[in-house]
């Protein structure tokens, strides 16, 4: 039995959560600019907690050397 760690396979899970979490802060993002061009009566609460989620994934990815200059 190997009890060794498949390092190939580890990277592929990283680099997939890598590229869902860039997505997600772009989608955030896209999702802010929106919200500053409406007329929303919550919108800066709504953008304030999206910008509270794109805070922490981004601290997320930087903890865990996945930084993207896309991301920021």
């Amino acid at each position: 039995m190997n009890l060794t760690p498949n390092m190939h396979q580890f990277d592929s899970y990283r680099n997939h959560v890598k590229a869902r979490l860039v997505n997600e802060v772009v989608n955030l993002q896209q999702r802010v600019n929106q919200l500053q061009h409406s007329s929303s009566q919550n919108r800066e609460e709504i953008i304030s907690v999206y910008q509270k989620m794109i805070d922490q994934k981004q601290h997320f990815m930087r903890d865990w050397e996945m930084a993207d200059r896309r991301a920021r």
